[in-house]
């Protein structure tokens, strides 16, 4: 996204709100702070899957 449609888009949206952002904000409702996690799928013989479960921010952090 280059500057130019982040411009457009903070444009259009001083015009036309996201209302249900508007209305989330006045009722105070917050997004989950994560989503449950996901049981590993059966048919990933690369454990992939459960490799992005076990660092879902995509760092792997060394003790």
């Amino acid at each position: 996204m280059t500057l130019w449609d982040v411009r457009r888009l903070y444009r259009y949206w001083s015009a036309h709100p996201p209302v249900h952002e508007l209305v989330a904000a006045f009722l105070g409702v917050k997004a989950p702070a994560e989503p449950p996690p996901l049981a590993a799928a059966a048919d990933d013989p690369s454990g992939i899957g459960a490799m992005i479960l076990r660092f879902p921010d995509g760092q792997v952090k060394t003790h």
